[in-house]
């Protein structure tokens, strides 16, 4: 699919300025989930970020209805040739605003719970996938706008290993048997759960980049689009 995209940005600014806004989409959902971050951690007071964390995520609601307009427009136009990079950009920019959702959904974690993360057990694996999922916005905003296959594949690895270190760390705390503070252990599997999902859509937008459009959201790209590369 990066092949087609890529075909269709030599032939319109239209398709080109969509993929920025697209970008601006990530650039937001990564300041939100640093945000969250910090106020899990501690580092910062919550109340100094919610006003402009809601506010981006309105924002990036509003760009993901904007970027689908212009793909109406752009389609209707006549521009056939671009239907299948329009698709893949419908189906990803769904994908970057839930990002902004789940990221709210972490810093809820961080305004409701108020106690002392005290399992390393279960914190310290939490705190190694977070930094984990950080540099993921950055490698799949370039992966997509740049449609490099590499640096795709190399980010569906790693959204592969958060994903199932997530779905290990959640089946640990569902076999605590009374072990560790209900709330605590609530808050551990939200967070595992909300950052398994930040990892999944980023995974989903860099499927865009080598997958063909049966197979968005779909880890493994197929073996044609292997030797197409």
């Amino acid at each position: 699919m990066f092949r087609e995209l890529l075909n269709a940005l030599r032939r319109t600014d239209a398709l080109g300025e969509m993929i920025n806004e697209l970008a601006e989409m990530l650039q937001a959902g990564k300041w939100m989930f640093q945000k969250a971050s910090d106020a899990l951690l501690r580092q910062a007071d919550w109340h100094e970020a919610n006003d402009e964390l809601y506010a981006r995520d309105r924002t990036v609601n509003r760009t993901e209805q904007h970027i689908r307009e212009r793909i109406v427009t752009h389609l209707s136009l006549g521009h056939k040739q671009d239907i299948a990079a329009c698709l893949v950009l419908m189906s990803v920019v769904k994908d970057a605003e839930r990002i902004g959702d789940y990221c709210k959904n972490i810093f809820e974690v961080a305004r409701f719970y108020t106690r002392e993360y005290s399992s390393p057990q279960f914190f310290q694996p939490l705190t190694d996938i977070r930094e984990k999922v950080w540099p993921l916005f950055d490698q799949v905003e370039k992966a997509f706008v740049k449609a490099n296959a590499n640096q795709a594949r190399n980010a569906l690895t790693h959204v592969t290993a958060i994903n199932g270190t997530c779905d290990t760390l959640i089946r640990q705390l569902l076999t605590m048997d009374g072990k560790m503070p209900p709330d605590e252990a609530v808050a551990y599997v939200l967070l595992a759960r909300f950052y398994k999902r930040v990892a999944a859509h980023l995974g989903n937008i860099a499927t865009g980049v080598v997958s063909p459009l049966p197979m968005l959201d779909y880890r493994k790209p197929t073996d044609k689009d292997e030797k197409k590369d």
